[in-house]
């Protein structure tokens, strides 16, 4: 009886791990190729800016500061933020357009709009639009690059940990990524000022963007998609939580949903490998974290505790 017992775990145990080794040599081949292609899309971003920059000095100076604005800063607001500010500024500049307060709110997130925007506003968020789309495809390059980088040691996951990495700015990377995403929902943020802490830029973002991607899936069918991202700091660790108003996840589910190949979508993950939010427990447990999972009629809340030191 209990013999048998034991004799299925390790059993279990023995498949689990052969199937991460299988996975993790498909990974590595995968990787290889994905590199190369990341690295064309990489290279390639930085000649095309770099080309549209040259000829706009000479065609279209008074363009140039609007464009660079783009690639320096990005899109810094979410979508609640953005609806705020454009009707603040339609009000107070009543010939905007309801498109270009949209888009001026998003170039412009905070402060008095400068002459220079308004002199010749559509040239100027034409240009402004341009930067942030290089800005975007810049940091999803570089994303993907480690993303590959990460798939490649799919078992260790000490790479590249810097002393200073500040996790609310790693969670507006992750909300940068998946604006497609994002587009019908709501995102709500309350970010406390935190310490920073030893960590992996890319590890961070993955856990960010596994778990709010598993929530949009999820908001699908929900009327009024909400996701609300909430980070404090308590003695001496982290607290972050990442909820939304989607379906309830029932206990069997919640169960198994950090297992490596699990996924209620059918025909897997649209990664395909079903890895998600195994990850995402591989990376917390590697900082030595905890990442709890609950779930009812209302909401569906994931609460990440990442230690400080």
């Amino acid at each position: 009886g209990l013999q048998a017992i034991e004799k299925e775990k390790a059993l279990q145990k023995l498949y689990a791990s052969e199937q991460l080794t299988t996975l993790g040599q498909l990974a590595a081949g995968i990787a290889h190729e994905l590199n190369n292609a990341v690295g064309v899309l990489s290279s390639k971003t930085e000649s095309l800016q770099q080309a549209l920059c040259q000829q706009l000095e000479v065609q279209r100076p008074q363009a140039i500061a609007f464009i660079e604005q783009g690639i320096e800063s990005g899109q810094q607001s979410g979508s609640a933020d953005v609806r705020v500010r454009s009707k603040a500024l339609m009000a107070q500049y009543p010939s905007l357009s309801r498109e270009q307060a949209k888009l001026l709110a998003r170039a412009v997130p905070n402060g008095d709009i400068t002459p220079d925007w308004l002199n010749d506003l559509d040239m100027a968020l034409q240009y402004w639009d341009i930067g942030r789309d290089l800005h975007d495809m810049k940091i999803a390059a570089k994303h993907a690059a480690s993303i590959v980088r990460s798939v490649k040691q799919l078992g260790g996951s000490d790479q590249d940990r810097q002393t200073d990495v500040d996790v609310n700015d790693t969670i507006h990377k992750s909300l940068a990524l998946l604006q497609s995403n994002l587009r019908r929902v709501n995102v709500v943020t309350h970010s406390a000022t935190l310490p920073t802490i030893t960590a992996s830029t890319t590890e961070l973002v993955q856990v960010w963007v596994n778990i709010i991607k598993n929530a949009c899936d999820a908001l699908e069918n929900t009327e009024e998609p909400t996701i609300e991202i909430i980070t404090r700091h308590s003695k001496n660790r982290l607290l972050i939580t990442i909820s939304n108003n989607g379906p309830m996840i029932d206990e069997a589910t919640r169960r198994k949903i950090f297992q490596p190949n699990f996924t209620t979508k059918k025909g897997g993950l649209s990664f395909g490998l079903g890895l998600g939010l195994s990850i995402v427990q591989r990376i917390v447990d590697s900082y030595g974290g905890t990442v709890a999972l609950k779930s009812d009629t209302e909401r569906t809340k994931f609460r990440i505790k990442l230690p400080i030191a």
